[in-house]
């Protein structure tokens, strides 16, 4: 009864005799086949294995099969001269046994050959059989392998009778040429417990197969540490076929993709619509709005009765003030001068404090220094004197040096044209009494052409060198955002990679989703508080020392307060949508001053960045005497302590939403293997049918 034929692997599978050189200088040495036959029962256990037909062997009774296809050095310690009876001696890796098999040549069929290749590159030796006078092969560094062989069993019943796994296996197909190095080889001695658990697999009818398959790959496919590489062909990797995108096979995912493309770009489009209108709303019909810049008239002139200016003046700005907004002005309001018992500063305090955008102040003897200079022929006459304008553009240069100067300009031309005539009309009729008059009045032309005129003020300038402070005041906030976004991007991306996102604990995840942004702002902050400091924007004129270290405060609970709100909002909306959530968030952050907006963006009075623009203003330029640094550093905590409070909520809702996803990700694929097992079963049924 003949064996079943074991598995072909691609590669003969030997492992280096520590014993070459003995075995080699020594070949008359051998040892009992019954010894030999006890130590290898005593190594591998004779557990019962199932073989792939099923039936049970034992494997102690195919001990030496192991040996034949392995070639341990158990059985390369045997003698290499077999006895000339052929009573027990079975032949080593080196050498076949005299009754058992012959090598296999031309002109001898009946014989065939048991080669070993050596995984280490040592030497390749085949010694023929003792009947035969012939010589040995010679010993090389490369040897050629031989073919194939399989060796015959006899049925003499003095000599063992190899099992079923006594079997060679074929030549590794990238040793076609017959020449293997000593030093390519990547195989090495399996220890005792990997070849113990080949010993119990070489008994089954593919013994040998699964036992090689054992030794150079794991249970879990992947290579062992002494085992060597994974054969090839081991595992089959498939690749999906290609399809036109007008492909019928392809109908379903094409479909699919224009759904999802369809719903993203109807998304985009009402983003769109929604943040570009909060946007362009604010700056709609924004001179309308420049009637609740209050302007501030103060008629110093004394006295009233023989004022040129204070009545043309403040008749001229009530008339402006009363006009409908659709006419561009400026909202002016007359002040009595007693609320300025101080003068000039009350004016320059007002101003400074915020109290109104600018002030138009006539000032005391603005008149009586006109007559008096004509009369008297003074030539140091100053009409610039007679008018005023007070105004600070560091509180918002964009609107102060685009319409103040301009709009102011316009509404003064009239009244001091006015003023002038009137005034030139009374001198010239007290002429009449005094021909003296005009002499003098000639030495003062300036008096005569211009009469009367204005000087502007600016009580809080921008300086030459201290532009570089407008950038903080405009494109700093957007940049804020936005390295605030990437801290929440690119930790979330993190955490999902990582697998801390399902692993940690709702407590831990709060630690580590408020730890890392506040120490990553920390350092954010003080890098946009040291470029400020490089580029040379002042910030000791008014603070002092502690002039940097109060605009780092701010810079650090500003950008926390903007990159809170991502984080608050990326729990409850995911990576995909945060994206939409940075556009909206960065409009808030380019706005022109509230009071020229509709009442619809008074919402923006509890926006950080607003009050982080109004602080820096009072760190770097002075614009707000009162110093009200309080006022707003207290506004950006009060919006940290609702994001503090929202947070954790938000922290909830995505534990939960997570769960409800991973709950139906099991179920689908505990469905999909379900439907794959009826699938293999039906398969299983119909092949058993």
């Amino acid at each position: 009864m003949t064996s079943p034929q074991s598995p072909v692997l691609g590669r003969p599978l030997s492992f280096p005799n520590p014993r070459q050189d003995e075995l080699s200088g020594n070949t008359s040495q051998s040892s009992s086949n019954d010894a030999s036959r006890g130590g290898l029962s005593n190594h591998f256990t004779s557990m019962p294995v199932r073989d792939e037909s099923g039936s049970l062997r034992n494997t102690e009774s195919d001990s030496d099969s192991l040996a034949n296809t392995f070639g341990t050095t158990d059985r390369l310690q045997r003698g290499t001269n077999g006895d000339s009876h052929g009573q027990g001696n079975v032949p080593t890796s080196q050498q076949t046994h005299s009754g058992d098999m012959t090598p296999s040549f031309p002109s001898d069929r009946g014989m065939t050959q048991q080669g070993s290749s050596s995984s280490s590159g040592r030497e390749i030796m085949s010694q023929p059989d003792a009947h035969h006078n012939r010589e040995p092969y010679p010993t090389s560094k490369h040897v050629r392998q031989s073919e194939p062989q399989v060796l015959a069993h006899k049925t003499s019943p003095s000599v063992h009778r190899p099992s079923s796994s006594e079997e060679t296996m074929r030549d590794r197909s990238s040793s076609s040429s017959g020449f293997v190095d000593h030093d390519q080889s990547n195989l090495h001695d399996p220890n005792e417990k990997r070849l113990a658990k080949a010993g119990m697999l070489a008994s089954s009818a593919a013994g040998a197969g699964t036992a090689a398959r054992h030794l150079l790959v794991a249970r879990d496919g992947t290579v062992g540490g002494e085992g060597g590489r994974e054969p090839r062909g081991y595992q089959d990797v498939s690749v999906p076929d290609k399809w036109g995108i007008m492909s019928s096979r392809i109908k379903e995912a094409r479909w699919k993709a224009v759904k999802k493309a369809a719903f993203i770009f109807g998304f985009i489009t009402l983003w769109l619509w929604v943040c570009l209108s909060i946007f362009w709303g604010s700056t709609y019909r924004l001179t309308s709005f420049l009637p609740s810049l209050t302007v501030h008239v103060i008629p110093f002139d004394t006295p009233s009765s023989t004022s040129y200016l204070n009545g043309p003046i403040t008749q001229q700005m009530q008339t402006v003030a009363s006009q409908p907004p659709s006419m561009v002005h400026l909202g002016y309001q007359i002040q009595d001068p007693s609320n300025y018992p101080n003068g000039l500063d009350d004016v320059r305090q007002s101003v400074l404090a915020q109290e109104c955008w600018a002030a138009i102040v006539i000032n005391a003897n603005a008149s009586s220094a006109w007559t008096d200079a004509l009369n008297n022929g003074d030539a140091s006459y100053d009409p610039t004197g007679a008018i005023g304008i007070y105004y600070s553009s560091a509180r918002f240069y964009q609107v102060v040096l685009l319409y103040f100067d301009s709009l102011i300009s316009r509404d003064l031309a009239n009244p001091l044209a006015t003023a002038r005539s009137q005034a030139l009309q009374a001198f010239m009729g007290s002429t009449n009494t005094n021909t003296n008059l005009l002499a003098n009045a000639a030495r003062v032309p300036q008096a005569i052409g211009v009469g009367f005129a204005y000087t502007v003020f600016d009580v809080r300038p921008i300086q030459n060198n201290a532009w570089a402070g407008a950038a903080p005041m405009e494109a700093s906030l957007i940049y804020f955002i936005i390295f605030a976004f990437y801290i929440c991007l690119f930790g979330g991306i993190a955490r999902m990679k990582s697998g801390l996102q399902s692993r940690l604990k709702m407590s831990s995840m709060l630690v580590l989703r408020l730890g890392w942004p506040l120490l990553a702002y920390f350092f954010l902050s003080l890098w946009e508080t040291l470029i400020i400091r490089a580029w040379q924007i002042p910030m000791t004129d008014y603070l002092g020392r502690a002039g940097f270290v109060t605009l780092w405060a701010l810079n650090y609970v500003t950008i926390i307060a903007c990159g809170f709100a991502m984080e608050t909002v990326l729990a409850l909306v995911g990576l995909t949508w945060l994206p939409f959530f940075l556009i909206l968030w960065i409009i808030p952050s380019s706005f022109y001053p509230i009071e020229m907006m509709p009442n619809f963006y008074r919402f923006l009075r509890w926006m950080p960045f607003v009050h982080n623009v109004e602080a820096y203003k009072i760190i770097s330029f002075g614009t707000d005497l009162q110093h009200r640094l309080g006022l707003h550093f207290g506004i950006i905590f009060a919006v940290i302590g609702v994001e503090l409070i929202c947070f954790p909520l938000a922290l909830l809702f995505e534990r939960w939403s997570s769960d409800i996803s991973q709950r139906k990700q099991m179920e689908q694929k505990q469905k999909e293997e379900n439907e794959k097992k009826r699938e293999q079963d039906g398969q299983r049924g119909d092949e058993e049918a």
